[in-house]
């Protein structure tokens, strides 16, 4: 291992909570954070934490939510966004009775009080597949037991893969949703932009690079022009080719949801020269800087956009090889390679200050 790295990160906005007019707990807006995954080797969720706090990195996406992961959260000041597992959608989609009976036990002995929930996640993925007709009965009554515990900042939203759900995306005008990804996710996108709820988008580059469909700069943000053009658009990197697909997408069907960028991340291992630490530290690295410049997207221009890098730790329960190898510190807690989580530049203006942590491992 190497002697001595470091994480050097910012806090991306200041971490003090405030109280509305009806004492409901609310956090500034930080605006990316890291995917705690399911692999039964990393370190258990407590542990986790423990290390984001070290870290100051104040958001993370809990992929699978249980007692633990709740109880560890409470008086941590991290911001949670909450994952439901894929095979209690059918019992959350089944009655009010059900989602109301989640939140008693995971939430309200907790929530606003001892920490703060952005947003619930309804599922990973599956839409399209054989679990997707319960996506949007389990977010309508989730929302409606928020709504009647007054918790209505609580988003409720679902996870789809930008590959799963979109057919071509060159141009970025071009791109509509699959046909097998249609029937369940129109209407939901519907209902979230009605609710004001976000839609989280995967989007990977790195497996656009991979596949050999592009190259390595337009994959990592490093090229120094625009490298595809949409008539007058142009395109510096893949990740706004596929964020700008998702939304030329939606606006043909006359819809326009928050997006979430719920991951995103480049392997260090596993893919030969594909994969290094030094490339996985530049995509991830370029990949926070670009959310949180506000420069946004050539059809979104001006925009920030929150977002998680995947992943905390690499993870066993995936395929051997490189989707093994996402994770940006090791399972021993030390780091990978060092990385900052900049302020969104709006707060920069406002003075202020970078936080640097350093470690030894």
């Amino acid at each position: 291992m190497v002697a001595s790295f470091w994480i050097a990160s910012i806090l991306l906005a200041i971490a003090t909570i405030n109280h509305n007019n009806n004492g409901i707990v609310q956090a500034d807006i930080l605006y990316a954070g890291i995917v705690y995954g399911t692999g039964n080797n990393t370190p258990a969720i407590d542990e986790a934490l423990t290390v984001c706090h070290k870290y100051g990195i104040r958001r993370i996406r809990i992929m699978e939510t249980d007692d633990l992961a709740i109880q560890s959260l409470r008086s941590m000041e991290i911001e949670a966004t909450l994952g439901i597992k894929d095979e209690d959608l059918p019992g959350l989609a089944s009655s009010y009775e059900a989602a109301k009976s989640w939140f008693e036990t995971n939430l309200q002995p907790y929530v606003p009080s001892e920490f703060v929930v952005n947003y619930i996640v309804v599922g990973n993925k599956v839409i399209p597949g054989p679990n997707a007709t319960y996506v949007l009965p389990a977010v309508k009554n989730l929302q409606q037991v928020l709504a009647d515990n007054s918790l209505t900042q609580i988003k409720v939203a679902t996870a789809v893969s930008s590959t799963d759900v979109l057919g071509a995306v060159f141009p970025p005008s071009s791109a509509a949703f699959s046909e097998t990804a249609q029937g369940d996710l129109i209407p939901l996108l519907q209902h979230l932009e009605e609710t004001n709820s976000p839609i989280f988008i995967d989007v990977y580059p790195y497996h656009y690079f991979a596949a050999g469909l592009i190259r390595q700069d337009f994959a990592t943000f490093s090229t120094h022009k625009p490298q595809h053009w949409d008539k007058t658009l142009g395109y510096w990197n893949m990740y706004d080719v596929l964020v700008d697909a998702f939304i030329w997408a939606m606006e043909k069907l006359d819809l326009d949801v928050k997006m979430v960028i719920g991951e995103t991340g480049w392997p260090a291992h596993g893919n030969g020269g594909l994969t290094t630490p030094e490339l996985a530290r530049t995509y991830n690295q370029n990949f926070l800087r670009h959310i949180t410049a506000g420069h946004g997207t050539p059809k979104r221009p001006y925009t920030y956009r929150e977002g998680f890098i995947y992943s905390m730790f690499n993870e066993n329960d995936k395929p051997e090889g490189d989707d093994q190898s996402f994770g940006i510190f090791y399972n021993n807690k030390e780091p990978v390679y060092h990385l900052y989580f900049p302020y969104p530049k709006k707060y920069r203006r406002m003075g202020k200050s970078e936080k640097l942590f350093n470690t030894t491992g």
